[in-house]
């Protein structure tokens, strides 16, 4: 009967920080996130991806100049979780029947919240936006007046006008029939 005592209300499977931050790595990827960053250096693949991306978004909305969804700023994740258990075992007897006690509580509480900022911008806008995501990471640096401010606003510049450029080519080479089944979005559902 002491066996008995150990006995606890349902099991917990801890999820670790690294298969937390994996798993939402995975669905970003799934729901065809592209990165914009760093246009000047993209490999083949990524400018495949980012076209592939636009070209989908232009055949689902049936323009040459769709909406954009773009994670505008740090994707931040707050984790939680709690685990107790308590329980009791007794057993007595009494002058006519035995009594058997055996009370076991548990309560499991998991938490998980994912700030993901998204802003919608017209694909023309694209580059702006994304400048603008840039100068609001490195603000500090633009503040200083030294080379490192100078440096930093010649990067941006020349990124935001080599993605302006590369959108301009997708907007205007939009025009030919779309494949059937080819669109979803940079941030979402793959499919119809």
């Amino acid at each position: 009967m002491l066996a008995l005592s150990g006995c606890s209300a349902g099991s917990f499977a801890p999820v670790t920080i690294s298969q937390a931050i994996a798993g939402v790595q995975a669905d970003l990827t799934k729901a065809g996130v592209v990165s914009v960053s760093g246009v000047q250096h993209w490999t083949a693949n990524q400018a495949a991806r980012f076209d592939a991306n636009v070209r989908a978004l232009q055949c689902a909305q049936n323009t040459s100049d769709p909406v954009v969804a773009m994670i505008a700023g740090p994707v931040t994740m707050d984790l939680s979780g709690t685990f107790s258990q308590s329980g009791s075992f007794s057993v007595s007897t009494s002058s006519f029947t035995p009594v058997f006690g055996l009370q076991a509580d548990a309560s499991r509480t998991k938490g998980q919240t994912l700030s993901l900022p998204v802003q919608f911008v017209p694909l023309s806008a694209l580059p702006d936006a994304e400048a603008g995501r840039e100068v609001g990471y490195v603000g500090v640096l633009l503040g200083q007046n030294d080379a490192v401010r100078v440096e930093a606003a010649t990067r941006i510049e020349a990124d935001r006008s080599a993605l302006a450029a590369h959108v301009q080519l997708l907007i205007g080479g939009y025009g030919s029939p779309c494949p059937p089944g080819s669109d979803h979005p940079f941030v979402g559902v793959r499919g119809k």
